[in-house]
């Protein structure tokens, strides 16, 4: 059972409350974010690390931006392949 002090919420239902959202649909959101998040992060470490790029890798590997800077990383500062 959740200990409530003062009144206070504690946990999911805390963190729903401060987005207006509620507990189940919070949760539906964070879940997705993550993935997101693991998806994207993984497949850039990849991509840096593949390519030698270890500035890039470091960066990417500390920084935590919800995919942003992976996708930008991903899109724009990619080394690019040699057309055949």
């Amino acid at each position: 059972m959740q200990e409530q002090i003062q009144g206070g919420m504690y946990g999911l239902d805390a963190m729903a409350a401060a987005f207006g959202l509620s507990p189940t649909v919070f949760l539906i959101i964070f879940i997705v974010v993550s993935i997101w998040t693991l998806v994207l992060k993984g497949y850039a470490l990849w991509a840096s690390a593949r390519e030698e790029q270890k500035v890039w890798f470091v960066v990417l590997l500390v920084a935590n931006t919800f995919g942003l800077l992976e996708l930008a990383y991903l899109l724009f500062f990619r080394k690019k392949k040699e057309e055949v």
